[in-house]
């Protein structure tokens, strides 16, 4: 039975989303290891403004235990869950300069298209670097975003970008022009967080994120946003 968690609903499909603090015992000690034995590197194949590392074998272990528990004690308040498969598992530390930003770093993203994929992120850092927030595009409705709506919500996007303009060069914090803020949840050392990865996020980052890690081998982690993140997908 997994324990310390909360269900909450969020926007106007009341898509679930999970909450589970004190989510790995003694995760200071994972923290440690990360920071003594572990290389970040910057991905060019993703969007996310940062560095990324591998998770730790006996993280990868401790999700393959955890998670089909939690959602088969869920199974019957979420909708179609079933035999949660861990796709991906990885460390991140967001370190990007506002400056340094492209417009679709600028506003809320999915992970996905898919409807049977989830994400997970584990916040593994004490200091004030924000959680995480869900959204809904004001023009479209949406706040999932599908196969089936992913070409009209990004020709929208497309085509606010004229008629509404470029996002400023800043992390989202909140309500714009084009996005409304349905959710959000505060970070907390060893807390995780579950969602659909097609429900429209962001990281509540600070502008001045860049300045809490540096790359390379050896990290300031007391100040970084350290973050274990996973892909689950349902049969």
């Amino acid at each position: 039975m997994v324990s310390n968690y909360q269900l909450i609903n969020v926007g106007e499909h009341a898509t679930p989303v999970i909450v589970i603090d004190d989510f790995l015992p003694d995760a200071q000690s994972m923290v440690d290891v990360i920071a003594q034995s572990h290389r970040f590197e910057k991905k060019t194949d993703d969007f996310y403004p940062g560095v990324r590392s591998h998770a730790p074998d006996a993280y990868v272990a401790h999700l393959h235990h955890i998670l089909p528990a939690l959602f088969a004690e869920l199974n019957g308040a979420l909708v179609d869950i079933s035999q949660p498969q861990l796709a991906m598992a990885q460390l991140s530390i967001a370190n990007q300069h506002p400056s340094q930003l492209s417009p679709i770093q600028c506003i809320p993203h999915i992970d996905t298209q898919r409807d049977n994929e989830w994400a997970l992120v584990h916040y593994l850092f004490c200091a004030p670097l924000g959680g995480t927030a869900f959204y809904r595009h004001k023009e479209t409705g949406l706040e999932r975003v599908n196969a089936s709506q992913y070409h009209h919500y990004f020709s929208t996007l497309k085509r606010q970008a004229t008629s509404v303009g470029l996002p400023a060069k800043a992390y989202i914090n909140g309500d714009t022009a084009m996005f409304k803020q349905i959710a959000c949840v505060e970070a907390q050392f060893n807390r995780a967080l579950l969602y659909p990865a097609n429900l429209l996020h962001s990281g509540c980052l600070p502008d001045d994120i860049d300045q809490t890690a540096s790359h390379g081998r050896h990290l300031d982690i007391k100040h970084a946003r350290l973050t274990a993140n996973a892909s689950i997908l349902f049969n």
